[in-house]
């Protein structure tokens, strides 16, 4: 959806989508002499037309000569104002052939407006075969915006009316009042919007169960916008965020649709089916039709950006996927550099000779090469401790555990001893049956309650502390005794009472104690070697002698 300063886009080029379309067009199956691609089908926004895509067809065939690309060429510049159920009935009996002709699967780029289209059908399609949906910059959750396309169609009304046009009878017959979504009035969006309300599953229809099944027939959808888009409005809904009644963003985990499910956008986050690329800098056009986007930087996001289908991994429950990725480096190393230097020596016959020597010095090399990078891809609801980890073996609570709660796995806590609920923050109670817990918020403490808690507990804390007295007395009077018989020692051995002693006749004790230890070491030494000589001289037994 371009501005619409003029209907004719200016000249347009595809080097920001080569990242996705290196990946899309891998093979789709081994052929000995040659490589086939899936096809791509191309769908246009709203003013454009199929010309805007011409570098798209360049780029491919370049880099991937036999793929079949086909831009649809219908409903250009203003005839993509035509309701858009018209559209989707014209592009599906364009896209059903090609699907057709392609078993293994084919590939949608849809920009802009063209997103929505390509919803659809996928949704009434009962047998496509798309492996995967790109949405290029499109409104998916709807538009609530001032415009200059809008201002250019309805140049008297602002967002903030223009419900009362496109909520009528007469403005549902414009591609864009399909899907105006003003957050104000929800009310008549439900009952008025003929085309995404339904597609989205916020009003019943007897097809929802249908659409919904054919929805998550696609192999995997990918989401690119970005916060300087300029055009859609809010910027989220690329992403199916939307606004809330005052106008703040509610990102996609938080809408309605999501949380019922209504069309199987979270059936397809749970299996690892959603990509969503949010780049900033970039403005509407500039998405597809800006050929200074490098190209070496479209290679980068390829490595970087998972298309790939999820498989779970044996490394980490958490882990769905492992990418390695090729990484330039570029650095200085020393080496030892030979240095031939000539000198001049005696040769046979008395001659002087000039010859060489060989010696080496430290020189730098500048070094390019490529390493490669193994690159792990978390599950949703699973993430990495840090950065570079291979694993994904940390769980993430949309809502943390409370009261010292762990979470174990994605939205599920494990309780400390006393909690349970899902976040842990039931308290667990005495049951009715005064033995086993119960779930639930424990009564309001009374006075008479309060009171007998604090009696039991003073009850439990006079007999520890009772026994812990005993326990003590106990072990003083085992030292008494021992203090006791010590003293007696002391003064049977000491010439005098104790508290008579002075100073120096303490230390002459001490000098003769060790004196009277150092002796006996002594005599323990002969002792053993007493015995020793003994079991020589009378190794029969002590008392016999040996016989001659």
């Amino acid at each position: 959806m371009p501005g619409l300063r003029g209907l004719r886009l200016p000249p347009a080029g595809f080097l920001f989508l080569l990242p996705f379309l290196l990946l899309l067009l891998l093979p789709a199956a081994p052929a000995p002499h040659r490589t086939s691609y899936k096809p791509v089908i191309v769908v246009h926004g709203l003013f454009d037309s199929s010309y805007s895509f011409r570098h798209l067809l360049e780029y491919i065939n370049e880099t991937h000569p036999g793929t079949v690309v086909t831009v649809l060429d219908l409903f250009d510049g203003r005839e993509s104002l035509r309701p858009l159920w018209e559209q989707v009935q014209g592009f599906r009996e364009a896209v059903a052939p090609i699907m057709a002709k392609a078993p293994q699967g084919v590939h949608l780029i849809c920009y802009s407006q063209g997103g929505l289209v390509c919803r659809a059908l996928l949704s009434v399609m009962d047998e496509h075969n798309v492996d995967s949906f790109i949405s290029l910059s499109s409104p998916q959750m709807g538009q609530y915006g001032d415009t200059d396309y809008l201002k250019w169609l309805f140049p008297t009304s602002m967002r903030s009316n223009l419900y009362r046009i496109c909520y009528s009878p007469w403005g549902q017959e414009f591609s864009i009042c399909n899907y105006w979504h003003d957050p104000h009035h929800d009310d008549l969006y439900l009952n008025a919007s003929s085309f995404l309300a339904l597609i989205n599953g916020e009003r019943d229809h007897p097809n929802a169960t249908v659409w919904r099944k054919n929805f998550l027939r696609v192999g995997r959808l990918v989401l690119i916008g970005g916060p300087d888009d300029g055009v859609i409005t809010p910027w989220q809904s690329s992403f199916f965020g939307f606004y809330d009644a005052n106008e703040t963003v509610l990102e996609m985990e938080e809408q309605l649709v999501y949380l019922h499910d209504s069309f199987g956008l979270k059936t397809l986050l749970a299996r690892g089916a959603i990509v969503r690329c949010p780049m900033a800098g970039i403005s509407h056009t500039v998405w597809h039709s800006n050929p200074r986007l490098a190209r070496h930087q479209s290679e980068l996001l390829l490595r970087l950006v998972v298309l790939k289908s999820p498989k779970k991994g044996k490394d980490s429950q958490g882990v769905c996927s492992k990418q390695t990725l090729v990484v330039p480096l570029r650095y200085n190393e020393s080496y030892s550099q030979p240095v031939y230097k000539p000198y001049l020596t005696l040769c046979s016959g008395r001659r002087v000779c000039s010859t060489y020597r060989t010696t080496y010095r430290v020189a730098w090399r500048e070094v390019r090469r490529e390493v490669q990078q193994t690159h792990a891809v978390c599950c949703q609801g699973w993430k990495k401790r840090h950065p570079g980890a291979l694993t994904c073996d940390e769980a993430i609570c949309a809502k943390p555990c409370q009261n010292r709660g762990v979470c174990i796995r994605p939205d599920q806590c494990e309780c400390a001893p006393g909690w349970g609920g899902k976040h842990c923050h039931v308290g667990l109670v005495l049951g009715p049956d005064g033995r086993t817990c119960a779930e639930g918020a424990p009564e309001p403490p009374t006075s008479a309650s309060i009171l007998s808690v604090a009696v039991r507990e003073a009850g439990q804390d006079e007999r520890a502390l009772r026994l812990e007295i005993h326990e003590l007395r106990g072990r003083l009077e085992r030292l008494e005794q021992w203090a006791g018989q010590v003293g007696a020692w002391v003064r049977a051995v000491l010439p005098m009472p104790p508290e008579e002693l002075q100073p120096e006749q303490v230390a002459e004790l001490w000098g003769r104690g060790d004196r009277i230890e150092s002796l006996s070491d002594q005599v323990l030494l002969l002792e053993e070697r007493l015995g020793a000589c003994s079991c020589e001289d009378n190794s029969l037994g002590p008392g016999l002698k040996r016989q001659r």
